[in-house]
C-alpha cells in the first residue's frame, strides 16, 4: 500500500505502451478462457476487441509502439500489478493500459403465446445488459497511475428465443470498449501534454 504514496511518473516520450485486459480469475466466455490463476486472469483471445483498435491508440501523438501481452509473457499465478509490469517491461513498454469489462444481466423468463411453430415448448428470455469497460494507465517501471477511465453501454435488450448465444454479452460490451477507446484519445493527450 505504502508503494502507491511514493510512485512517481517515469514515462519516456516516444513512448511504447502494452494493453492487457483483465478479468476475475478462472473467468471463460463462449470465445475461451482466460490465462493464469491468482487474483485475476488476463483474457489473451480477442474477444470483444477487433484488428483496428491498435491502430487508433497507435496513431495518438507521443506514442511509439502499441503491443498486447500474451501468455508467453505471463506466470500463471497473478497476484499483483508488478507481475502485469514485468510482462510488460519485457516488452520494453514504458506504460500498461490496464482494462476490464464488467457485465450485468437481468433475466426475466416469460412464456410466449402458443403458436403453431413454438407449441409452446419455446422459452423467451427478456433480458436487459448493461457492461461497463473500465481502464488504468500505470507506468511500466513506478507503479505511477497516470489515470483512470470508466465507460458504459447503451443497454441492450429484447426477446430473445434462448440458445445459448453470446452475442447480446459480446454487443454490450463491444460498445462500452468502444467508448473507452474514445474517451482514451483526449486522456492520452492530456497525459502526454503534462508529462512530456
Amino acid at each position: 500500500m505504502k508503494k502507491a504514496y511514493v510512485a512517481r511518473p517515469a514515462i519516456q516520450f516516444p513512448a511504447n505502451i502494452a494493453v492487457v485486459r483483465v478479468q476475475e480469475s478462472g473467468y471463460r466466455s463462449d470465445s475461451g478462457r482466460a490465462h493464469g490463476s491468482g487474483a485475476y486472469s488476463v483474457v489473451t483471445t480477442r474477444d470483444i476487441e477487433r484488428a483496428g483498435d491498435l491502430e487508433k491508440l497507435q496513431n495518438l501523438p507521443g506514442l511509439e509502439g502499441v503491443a498486447t501481452l500474451n501468455r508467453l509473457l505471463l506466470p500463471e499465478s497473478l497476484n499483483s500489478d508488478e507481475d502485469l509490469r514485468e510482462a510488460a517491461a519485457k516488452l520494453q513498454a514504458d506504460a500498461i493500459l490496464i482494462y476490464t469489462v464488467s457485465t450485468q444481466f437481468r433475466n426475466e423468463d416469460v412464456v410466449p403465446p402458443l403458436t403453431v411453430l413454438s407449441l409452446g415448448l419455446l422459452s423467451v428470455n427478456r433480458f436487459e445488459i448493461t457492461a461497463s469497460a473500465s481502464a488504468v494507465l500505470m507506468d511500466t517501471r513506478t507503479g505511477y497511475i497516470y489515470g483512470a477511465l470508466e465507460e458504459s453501454n447503451d443497454k441492450v435488450g429484447g426477446s430473445f428465443i434462448f440458445d445459448g448465444s453470446d452475442l447480446a454479452r459480446k454487443k454490450a460490451e463491444r460498445s462500452a470498449f468502444e467508448k473507452l477507446l474514445t474517451a482514451f484519445d483526449p486522456f492520452w493527450r492530456k497525459t502526454y501534454a503534462r508529462y512530456r
